[in-house]
């Protein structure tokens, strides 16, 4: 079965899948007009919220906090601390869970219930006054959103911390966390996930639900594995609108199977939804036999017959995408073939232009999320 990050790499992927698709359905769809303008103004709206995000409270919170020593450190081992600090990190970049590496022994974990209590900045001392056990049930962290003042207007709260030891592996199963800024909550985090405990797929997940809330920003991750099926769902929300999602879903005829029968994904930015529905199965056959067919036009449109999917603006059909036979030229590499948007009155422009500009926005994206969280 496909592991979550091949999942998420499937989604960021989205848009190559799109590329062999030929829809023709007789859905209401836009003018070309209307259609180009909503593809054109996808790119500024995605670097507009980009520049948003990198300056919300939330983010300069906990990159002071990362500034100050850890909380921990005098009371606990550094392999005791790691479990439970690199685990919050990680699940705070939603987009890229992957497994917690903690390299510790077993008797050697953070045990939340022998750390709870109260641990505040003494900006005299430049150090953590703990009150241990009080409170008896969360862990309390007290500190400076400005790192030259002297007043604790944040306070970090560990509500719920649960986890399993897979092989030198903490997996989280139970996290409920915020952080409130003059009493205003820009963080929280809360997650339940269950994973493969032996085997060559241990450590990957069977289930993982995953909320993170940094304002005004939500992130939510829902993760299902079975026997025969897998799917992911990604979305994030800007004061509880929708401003990216992306999901994947794949069948397998057996457990067995290493390669789906068939792949359905969609990548939507705003009101702009790019979906795909691949018959996996018979396209491989399609490809195996690519010697069979008499001509490239024969070949691509058997391609597209095993592939649906199309661009849509508030779901109204703005566009198919089709694979034709032309030169087209993407970077330093020179392809035999294009791929188009078709418009409703049958005129056509190469949508590789469109691409290029807002996946590159959305790389950008996810890269400046990676590089925030790698700093702490």
């Amino acid at each position: 079965m496909q592991n979550t990050k091949k999942l998420i790499a499937m989604m960021l992927m989205m848009a190559s899948i799109l590329f062999f698709a030929c829809d023709k359905d007789e859905d209401k769809t836009l003018s070309p007009e209307e259609a180009k303008t909503e593809l054109t103004q996808l790119t500024t709206d995605l670097k507009a919220k980009i520049a948003e995000m990198e300056e919300t409270q939330g983010m300069q919170a906990m990159e002071n906090l990362a500034g100050l020593s850890d909380p921990f450190a005098s009371t606990s081992k550094a392999t005791q601390k790691t479990a439970v600090i690199s685990t919050i990190k990680r699940f705070m970049l939603p987009i890229k869970p992957g497994k917690v590496k903690s390299d510790i022994k077993p008797d050697d974990r953070f045990l939340f219930d022998a750390w709870v209590g109260t641990y505040t900045w003494n900006h005299t001392y430049k150090k953590w006054d703990v009150t241990s056990g009080n409170p008896s049930d969360k862990i309390i962290i007290n500190f400076p959103t400005d790192s030259s003042g002297t007043t604790n207007d944040a306070i970090l709260t560990i509500h719920v911390y649960e986890d399993i030891l897979i092989g030198e592996d903490c997996m989280p199963t139970d996290i409920e966390v915020d952080l409130y800024v003059n009493d205003i909550k820009i963080v929280s985090i809360d997650l339940a996930a269950t994973w493969v405990t032996t085997g060559d797929n241990a450590g990957e997940p069977i289930t993982l639900d995953l909320t993170v809330f940094l304002y005004p920003f939500d992130f939510v991750v829902n993760f299902e594995q079975g026997t025969t099926s897998t799917s992911i769902d990604v979305a994030i929300e800007h004061n509880d609108e929708k401003f990216f999602s992306a999901g994947v879903g794949a069948t397998y005829e057996t457990a067995s199977d290493t390669i789906p029968s068939n792949v359905n994904g969609y990548i939507q930015l705003f009101d702009v939804k790019f979906q795909a529905d691949i018959d996996v199965k018979d396209l491989l056959i399609v490809i195996k036999n690519y010697a069979t067919y008499t001509s490239e036009e024969e070949l691509l449109a058997a391609i597209n017959n095993e592939i649906a999917a199309a661009v849509y603006v508030s779901g109204v059909k703005a566009a198919d995408i089709e694979l034709v036979k032309k030169s087209t030229v993407i970077g330093d590499i020179t392809l035999p073939i294009d791929i188009v948007f078709v418009y409703s009155d049958g005129s056509s422009e190469s949508a590789i232009p469109y691409f290029v500009e807002f996946i590159d926005e959305l790389e950008d994206f996810f890269k400046s999320l990676e590089e925030y969280y790698s700093k702490w």
